[in-house]
């Protein structure tokens, strides 16, 4: 126990004056404010210092730490210091061990314990000890069993659940004492406590109870304080001080010393025999423990105070009110009860919990009673005296008129007494008092008014009473009687009247007197309705019929007629038009009078009238003339007639049909294995025909049969297999039966042969292509457009259905697609979802089938549009769409038709489509140039769809599209534009590879990737020509990119942005200057200009870049100084800079800016004078333009361009009469000269005058005034231009406003043409391209006819020739055939003609499309369909052959026996296609086995004669170069012979013929050999001779003598000879090979013609180098062939062709002698040819070339040969046979 406080502090205090100072130390030493925690206090009364024990060392050094502590005074603060105690600064020992460790034990507040050096615990010490302890914080509720249990529970944790102890509760303080035998009990009860969990729980807090000094004596007996000292000093006790206690009777003794409250405690006390009790007071509880001696405090008694009758009633029907009294008592600790007319005031347990609740118990009773006379005080009651009758009647008034609001006062009446009382709140009552009062008193008066009151029944109608009462006949009379009452009795159409009897008398006058003043007209209507009337009630009719509809009348109803009554003649009018709207009769048209037969028919009408019989509300039906006749109340005849007439048409019978996609479906549909016929047989009558099922019954009925029918149609998967193989239809034909047989019984399916050509006369239900709402083709030629079409059967390759994810059709298109397609379709489509999981955004691919015109169906998952996510939802629907096009083109597709997905998805209809239409076209600029898709449509048939998607495609591609109004160009003529096809007027290429085009266009339209675009110093791209027109293609961005430069906008500073909407990449901003007349700074800069864009080109990695012609428009700058400039600046970048990126530049011209053009052009060829020339577009035979071909007349040359008429005519404007006339006037629009000068002359002053008034007025440079005198409608006034190219805008403005105006026609003059001085050429140019580019841009404007006049003749040939640049027509062909044998023969001689080198182009052989065998096939499921499919395939595919026909003759085929082989294909069956491989021309015959061995001959017959006339005409030739015949007419000269009989008598004379017959200008002769004469079958003869042209110098003298009747001769050349040598030495150049024998080829005739064709290339080429010595390697096969026929390039090809289909010739000796070109015998001996070639001049050669190419673009001079490669070629080809001579023949080993 010693031990327990051992931590000490000592403190000094300011003051030691302060009461009860200990206390205050504990309380504060204990808290957490000083640092401290459990302790006990040293200190004796008046000390400055006291001595603190802590239990825990760390609170004793907070405590020390601190060192200055504060304690709130009620007065002021007691200031302290902490210090160590004196002996522990000089450094006593240390605590025990056992010290330190209990000081660690948890906060308990425990009795002072002795000091370490007192004697350990004895009896006397044990006696001071504390032997309780104080449970605080313990709460209200809490009981003392509670804390009984939870003490013994602490116990029990101890062991020592057997000790003894006492409880004593003290709830005023929220306490408990326990009371132990010892102190060693207290203590270790103390420590045990914070270990309890329910202790912890309760939170509850344990200390030690000091030992006390003081008692309290029950002093009852009222003894004195000094009676009591001595009494206890008599004990042998000090004691210190007696407090008297009078109104507890008690009193408080303080001993000197704690030993002494025990020894009184001891014993018993007795004074003047009597007892006294004493119990034990401790001071920091501030009560006496009295243990079992405690009292049980005694609440004081309820009172009851009587209250009013209505205050009670006012109280108990007022929560409110007495919840105010209750509340304002309970302070007073006091229950508030209502008993009867009494409140019951009752103490509350809470009063004995009060510190001072003696004091409050005993003034209870006076506190309570003064509060409620105060609340009481606040409320009051008023009675009211009256006659008893009275009170009834009086309650009632003043609760309907005063007390309106029942909570605010309370009325209480008692009968019996005869009064009324009222009570509530003060104010409440005072304020009713007077009006209460004044109640009364008017219903006392009223009752002594019944009293003398009479009652009178007055007889009036329903319907009178409710006229008059709307009349006001009862404000009338209440006017007069005030107190009068009327009451109406419908069930006795009586009127009540109760008053003093002068006013029953005076009000019974007045109703007879208004019932006869009434208006009364009879109804008109329609006799059924009147009809309807009568059989109603009056009363019921007038009020449904009117008085519920607020009409003032009523209806009086006889057998006879029906009338109104009214109080006015208006009212009358409002009642008959009222019931003329309200009452109608309908008359149905029977369809089907059998239908009124029906037994069911009669059932409805009787229940219609059963449900309608009512008097009000009764309807009428009637049939009469095959009508059914309804009248009665609008609405409900309506719905009667509604119900009425659809039984009548749905049982009407009808016929209706049930279209199917072909007859073979119907064939299938009666097949056994549909039994559904019989079924549908009983409701319908059942018939079919071609492609139709026809059905016929009752109307609801076809229509059940109907539904059903088309599922069972959908559900047939049908398929056409279309077999494109020849002779295949016929073949199937030839046995079809059988084959329809076997095909049902392998694969249950039925098959039908149709024509598809026939349409539906074969079974097909043909499918009419709906026309296009809009059309417009993309720049490479892919078509959108825009359909209103049902998506099931349209006609595409692909149809895009709006899915979801996963892919079950939820209504709208899919749903109808589904249907369509038949039940395999969703089959297919649950196999994908089970694959994978599709979300927005994805699309997939299914096959079609069923009744679905397209190939595949793909399925686009749309997505939900989210206001908050808006741009995520347009991305995902684009994304669906792209995916959508790639997945059709990926399948080979061309064509695909998109809906509106995802536009049942919340998707805006607007932002829907033109989120679509955007996906399209980015996809289109994706794949520029490499989309195989053709046609892209938008489908839908809603019309506002379609209205969106029109509207999205023009706001997207254009609104120069086509619509439906015009005449749409077909698909299949939209052609890819070829990118070759730029107008380019000249071209080269420097020799660093840069590419320089210069070419006409527009430069916006340019698709480099970089154009160039010239701009002011203020950078405002809508200035210029040029920028105005890049910055309306870019669109506005473009400008906004160019002004966030923030450039300084320098002369020759160049910008550069992005492209925008432009096809480039790039576009470099050039800031230009003007030109300042050759002073320097203006040229110096542009030079920089053209410098620098082509150097930030390169540095950019960009390829090509486009400029305009800078400078040579306003800027004012020389138009061949800007050429000049422009291709030097390029040239000197190519030579220094030597570009690695840039490739390509083009300098656009603008196509109407002629003087430009021409400058450009000659710079261009003045600087390059072998650059490639284009053609120009004024002199092609082939045109390009939009415009139709023209037509030609007198005086006039007319086109179209769309639906518009384009004429140019000679004569007089002002004769004109189309809507407008355009005058081209000066800039105040008043010029009087030339054709202005005519036109206001011809129109009169009164135009004259509006043009000096409008042009006065500011304008847009145009004006349109009244036509005066001309016939037009208006007169158009623009400003003269003498510019092409300002004259091609005023006249654009010009068509423009026309268009926007929408007048149909107009005429205009050759503006600038007269005093402009302007070329007519120019003009024509300018004006017509306005036309176009207008026209083009508005191709649905109401412009019909554009005339523009000329008024000189010469000029209308400008105008013609630039109509024809602009026609639109196919490429001419410049040349013809050749087709005489003499142009053959000149050829061999002097060249190939133009037309030869297009002798491939000339052999027409196109491959015959095959008679496609069309099957229509039907099955029930769609593999059995692909096994039917696959059965007819193989079966007509295994009969199929195709066999080749390899021929270079084939090369020589004209077109007339191209004609007869393609005419083969038609006669048999066949297809011939053909082929030129590796230099082999080849025929592929296709077909039937049969047909093709039979078309094979015929075809090898037409070749044979084609060789042989070949073979021919090379003899005719040969013939023609060694002799020539000639005949004499009598008494003419000698002329030759045609050179066909020229070579019959040169071939005869070799044959040693004595004679032969020929034709002498077509007549017969026989022509006697060698000499002649030739004489006729009449004996008339010719003279013939033959001229030898072999004779003369051109022989080689070396060779031997020609024998006669000889044309080839092969001689031995002498070994050794220089001949010999000459040759061997050639040959063993490059080949040591062993040469067995030379020979010479000796050929007069072979010779001759070589020599000719020398003579010819030297004159043509201008040098003799034409010649070389070549060598020729062949076959012994081949020797005499080329000895006496020389080389044939029929055969080339025959060993090699790389270069070309000619014949070659090597170099070297070594090449010729490879075993591929030299064949060995079989001796092994090989063969070669030194020959005299005539090589020419020669390009490369390519293969399959079969001419040489020309030597300049354009040109008709061709090379003469063509070479493997120009630096030393090895080989060479020619194309001639009279090019090259075979000289020697070499034999080697």
């Amino acid at each position: 126990m010693a031990g327990a406080y051992s931590h000490r502090v000592v403190v000094e205090l300011e003051k030691s004056d302060i009461p009860k100072v200990k206390n205050k130390l504990v309380k504060y030493f204990q808290s957490r404010r000083s640092g401290g925690g459990d302790c006990q206090v040293d200190y004796e009364e008046g000390s400055s210092t006291a001595v603190l024990r802590f239990s825990r060392e760390e609170e004793k050094k907070k405590v020390l730490d601190k060192e200055c502590h504060e304690i709130n005074l009620e007065k002021g603060v007691l200031k302290m210091k902490a210090r160590l105690p004196s002996d522990e600064q000089t450094g006593q020992k240390k605590a025990p061990p056992e010290e330190k460790q209990k000081s660690k034990e948890p906060e308990i507040r425990e009795q002072e314990l002795p000091d370490e050096g007192s004697p350990s615990p004895d009896s006397a010490e044990e006696e001071l000890s504390s032997t309780s302890v104080v449970l605080e914080n313990v709460p209200e509720e809490t009981s003392q069993e509670f804390l009984e249990m939870l003490v013994e529970n602490v116990l029990k944790g101890l062991g020592s659940s057997s000790q003894k102890f006492s409880l004593e509760m003290i709830p005023e303080i929220s306490s408990a004492v326990v009371t132990f035998q010892t102190g060693a009990e207290n203590a270790n009860f103390i420590k045990a406590c914070p270990r309890n969990r329910m202790f912890t729980k309760k939170g509850l807090i344990v200390r030690s109870l000091e030992p006390t000094k003081q008692v309290v004596v029950d002093n009852e007996h009222n003894f004195n304080a000094d009676v009591l000292q001595l009494y206890f000093e008599t004990k042998g006790r000090v004691v210190e001080d007696v407090l008297l206690n009078e109104e507890e009777n008690s009193a408080v003794i303080t001993f000197t010393d704690p030993k002494g409250v025990k020894d009184v405690l001891k014993e018993k006390h007795n004074i003047r025999n009597k007892e006294i009790k004493v119990y034990q007071f401790f001071e920091s509880l501030g009560v006496a423990l009295y243990g079992k001696d405690k009292k049980m405090s005694k609440l004081p008694a309820a009172i009851s105070e009587p209250l009013e009758n209505a205050v009670f009633t006012y109280l108990k029907q007022n929560p409110a009110a007495l919840e105010s009294i209750r509340s304002d008592l309970e302070k007073h600790f006091c229950n508030v009860g209502l008993e009867q007319s009494a409140v019951c005031l009752g103490p509350k347990g809470l009063l004995l919990k009060q510190k001072d609740f003696k004091t409050l118990t005993r003034d209870w009773t006076n506190t309570v009673k003064s509060a409620f006379a105060e609340n009481m005080s606040k409320f009051k009651s008023k009675t009211f005296q009256l006659k008893p009758e009275a009170v009834e009647e009086s309650e009632r008034v003043i609760r309907q008129t005063l007390l309106k609001v029942p909570k605010e006062v309370v009325l209480v009446p008692d009968k019996a007494q005869g009064v009324i009382s009222v009570a509530g709140l003060v104010d409440d009552v005072n304020a009713l008092e007077k009006p209460i009062q004044e109640v009364i008193d008017k219903t006392s008066q009223m009752v002594e008014r019944q009293k003398l009151s009479k009652t009178q029944e007055v007889k009036v109608p329903p319907t009178i009473y409710h006229i008059l009462s709307q009349d006001g006949f009862q404000d009338k009379l209440l006017s007069v009687y005030p107190e009068l009452q009327m009451s109406y009795s419908k069930e006795k159409a009586t009127l009540k009247v109760t008053g003093l009897v002068d006013e029953i008398f005076a009000a019974t006058k007045t109703i007879n007197d208004s019932n006869f003043s009434l208006n009364r007209q009879s109804l008109d209507m329609e006799e059924s309705v009147l009809n309807l009337l009568k059989g109603g009630e009056e009363v019921e009719l007038t009020n449904s019929l009117l008085n519920a509809f607020d009409i003032n009348a009523a209806l009086e109803i006889s057998a006879k007629r029906v009338q109104l009554v009214a109080a006015s003649e208006a009212d009358l009018m409002d009642a008959q038009e009222h019931l003329k709207q309200l009452l109608t009769t309908k008359h149905i048209d029977v369809e089907d009078a059998d239908v009124l037969k029906m037994a069911e028919w009669k059932d409805l009408v009787r229940k219609m009238e059963d449900e309608n019989n009512s008097s009000s509300n009764r309807i009428q039906i009637q049939t009469a003339n095959h009508q059914v006749v309804v009248c009665g109340l609008k609405d409900e005849v309506e719905k009667v007639s509604c119900t009425l007439e659809e039984f009548l048409i749905q049982n009407a019978c009808v016929d209706e049909t049930v279209e199917v996609p072909a007859n073979i479906i119907i064939k299938y549909l009666k097949s056994p294995d549909m039994p559904w016929i019989t079924d549908l047989q009983k409701q319908v009558d059942l018939s079919f025909k071609n492609n139709t099922i026809h059905l016929s019954g009752s109307r609801a009925a076809v229509e059940e049969a109907r539904t059903l029918i088309e599922p069972i149609v959908s559900s047939v998967v049908f398929d056409r297999l279309l077999v494109n193989k020849p002779g295949g239809k016929k073949f199937f034909q030839q046995k079809e039966n059988m084959y329809l047989s076997s095909i049902k019984t392998d694969t249950g399916c039925l098959v039908q042969l149709v024509d598809e050509t026939a349409g539906a006369k074969d079974g097909l239900v043909p499918r009419q292509v709906p026309k296009p709402v809009y059309q417009i083709p993309t720049q490479d030629g892919v078509e959108i457009a825009v359909f209103k079409a049902d998506m099931c059967s349209y006609p595409v390759d692909a149809i895009v259905s709006a899915a979801n994810s996963s892919l079950k059709p939820d209504g709208g298109l899919a749903k109808a697609i589904l249907r369509a397609a038949g039940p395999q379709f969703q089959d297919e489509c649950e196999q994908i979802v089970s694959k994978e999981t599709l979300k927005p955004g994805d699309s997939v691919i299914t096959g079609a089938g069923g009744q679905l015109q397209c190939k595949k169906v793909i399925h686009a998952v749309g997505p939900v549009f989210e206001t908050t996510k808006a741009q995520k939802s347009v991305a995902l629907l684009k994304k669906a769409v792209k995916e959508s096009l790639d997945l059709a083109a990926d399948n080979g597709f061309a064509s695909v038709a998109l809906p509106a997905i995802s536009k049942n998805l919340s998707f805006p209809l607007d932002q829907c489509t033109l989120s679509i239409v955007t996906a399209v076209r980015e996809y289109c600029d994706e794949c520029y140039d490499d989309n195989r898709l053709r046609k892209i449509h938008l489908v839908d048939s809603d019309d506002s769809v379609v209205q969106a998607f029109e509207n999205a495609v023009k706001q997207v591609f254009g609104n120069h599209g086509v619509s439906h109004s015009q005449q749409a160009i077909p698909p299949k003529d939209v052609k890819k534009k070829s990118p070759t096809s730029d107008p380019f007027l000249c071209e080269v290429k420097t020799k660093e590879g840069l590419r320089i085009i210069l070419k006409k266009g527009n430069i916006e339209a340019s698709k480099t990737e970089v154009t160039v675009n010239t701009v002011f110093s203020d950078l405002a791209l809508n200035r210029g020509a040029v920028s105005n027109a890049i910055l309306k293609a870019a669109g506005p961005k473009l400008q906004q990119l160019v002004t966030a430069q923030k450039a300084a906008g320098i002369e020759g500073e160049v910008i550069i942005t992005d492209g925008c909407n432009l096809k480039s990449k790039k576009v470099f901003h050039a800031v230009a200057t003007k030109w300042d007349n050759g002073q320097g700074p203006a040229e110096q800069a542009l030079s920089g200009i053209f410098k620098n864009c082509l150097e930030k080109a390169e540095n950019g990695n960009l390829a090509s870049i486009s400029m305009p012609a800078i400078g040579t428009g306003n800027l004012g700058f020389p138009k061949t100084l800007v050429a000049s400039m422009m291709l030097d600046k390029i040239l000197e970048f190519s030579s220094q800079v030597q570009p690695k990126h840039l490739k390509r530049v083009e300098i656009v011209l603008y196509s109407g800016d002629a003087p430009t053009i021409q400058e450009f052009t000659t710079e261009f060829i003045k600087k390059f004078p072998n650059a490639s020339v284009g053609s120009n577009p004024k002199s092609s035979s082939q045109a390009t333009g939009p415009f139709s071909k023209v037509t030609s007349s007198t005086g006039k040359h007319e086109t179209t361009l769309g639906n518009v008429t384009i004429q140019v005519v000679t004569g007089d404007i002002t004769k004109e009469t189309t809507d407008i006339i355009v005058n081209s006037s000066d800039e105040n629009f008043t010029l009087k000269s030339g054709v202005s000068k005519a036109i206001l002359d011809a129109a009169g002053p009164a135009v004259e005058q509006e043009c000096q008034t409008s042009g006065a007025q500011p304008n847009s440079g145009m004006i349109l005034t009244q036509p005066g005198n001309l016939k037009c409608k208006k007169i158009l006034h623009l400003a003269g231009q003498t510019d092409p190219v300002k004259i091609r805008k005023v006249v654009k403005d010009a068509l423009e406003i026309c268009v926007k105006q929408s007048f149909t026609s107009v005429s205009f003059p050759a503006i600038g043409t007269g005093q402009g001085n302007v070329q007519a050429g120019q003009v024509a140019d300018a004006m017509l391209d306005a036309v176009i580019d207008v026209l083009n841009q508005n191709p649905s404007s109401t412009l019909t006819t554009v005339r523009i006049i000329i008024f000189q003749q010469q000029m209308l040939k400008d105008f013609h020739n630039s109509m024809l640049q602009r026609e639109a027509g196919e490429q001419q062909e410049k040349g013809t055939l050749l087709s005489s044998f003499g142009q053959r023969f000149k050829s061999f001689f002097f060249g190939q003609s133009e037309e030869k080198q297009k002798k491939e182009d000339e052999i027409s052989i196109v491959p015959v499309k095959a008679d496609p065998a069309c099957f229509h096939i039907c099955g029930g499921t769609q593999a059995k369909v692909d096994a039917a499919k696959k059965w007819i395939t193989d079966l007509i595919v295994n009969e199929q052959t195709s066999m080749p026909i390899t021929d270079n003759i084939i090369l020589d085929l004209s077109k007339a026996e191209s004609q007869l082989i393609n005419d083969i294909q038609k006669k048999m069956g066949v297809t011939i296609r053909m082929e030129n491989i590796d230099s082999q021309a080849s025929l592929i015959v296709e077909g039937l086995s049969k047909d093709v061995i039979k078309a094979m001959g015929e075809i090898g017959n037409i070749l044979n004669k084609v060789r042989n006339k070949q073979e021919l005409d090379k003899k005719v030739e040969l013939a023609g170069a060694v002799a020539d015949w000639q005949y004499q007419l009598q008494g003419q000269r000698f002329q030759s012979f045609d050179a066909l009989t020229n070579y019959e008598l040169e071939h005869a004379l070799q044959q040693d013929q004595k004679s032969v017959n020929i034709k002498v200008q077509g007549k017969d002769y026989t022509a006697s050999l060698p000499e002649g004469p030739a004489t006729d079958k009449k004996g008339n003869t010719l003279q013939i001779i033959r001229i030898d042209k072999l004779k003369g110098d051109d022989i080689p003298p070396h060779w031997e003598p020609m024998p006669a009747k000889t044309t080839c001769l092969l001689t031995n050349v002498q070994t050794g000879t220089p001949e010999y040598n000459e040759v061997l030495k050639l040959f063993q150049a490059t080949c040591n090979r062993n040469v067995i024998k030379i020979e010479r080829v000796q050929n007069p005739a072979l010779w001759k013609s070589l020599q000719i064709k020398k003579n010819e290339l030297e004159t043509r080429n201008g040098h003799q180098n034409n010649e070389k010595r070549l060598f020729h390697g062949t076959s012994e096969d081949t020797v005499k062939i080329i000895n006496e026929r020389g080389f044939n390039r029929v055969y080339a090809g025959k060993n090699a062709a790389c270069y070309g289909n000619g014949t070659y010739f090597a170099v070297n000796a070594s090449y010729s002698a490879s075993d591929t070109y030299s064949r060995p015998n079989a001796n092994g001996e090989k063969i070669m040819y030194l020959c005299r070639v005539l090589t020419g001049d020669f390009t490369p050669g390519q293969q399959n070339m079969i001419a040489p190419p020309p030597k300049s673009s354009g040109s008709i001079k061709l090379f003469d040969s063509v070479v493997d490669r120009m630096a030393n070629p090895s080989m060479f080809v020619i194309f001639h046979d009279t090019q090259a001579y075979p000289e020697y023949l070499i034999t080697f080993k």
